[in-house]
């Protein structure tokens, strides 16, 4: 008797998989740092780090440059996605690492600005 045929994903499928937890990091990350950034309030309390949507004067120019890395970087993980040789699946594992540490530092950045 033969064992249980292994079903494998084809190499597509998993491509637009990892495009779309890409996406879903990306958008998430970037909609974190402008939830930060933008000012919502006028009188804060003297806490350190601040409240999101308190009034700094950096946080603005943090998260926009963060915004910059995660698209680059969401970028080149799709092109990485999409562009994989012989459906080696390491470089997008790669690339979506990448992407969650840079969203994770990105946010800390501008949790953190003075």
């Amino acid at each position: 008797m033969n064992g249980p045929a292994e079903v494998k994903m084809p190499v597509r499928v998993r491509s637009w998989l990892g495009v779309a937890a890409a996406t879903v990091i990306a958008v998430t990350a970037v909609a974190a740092f402008w939830w930060l950034a933008v000012p919502r309030y006028d009188i804060c309390a003297a806490v350190l780090p601040a409240r999101a949507g308190c009034r700094i004067a950096d946080r603005v120019s943090t998260a926009t440059l963060w915004t910059a890395v995660v698209a680059v970087l969401y970028v080149a993980t799709v092109v990485v996605a999409l562009a994989r040789p012989r459906g080696r699946w390491w470089p997008l594992t790669a690339g979506i690492a990448v992407l969650i540490v840079a969203a994770l530092w990105g946010y800390r950045a501008v949790l953190y600005q003075t």
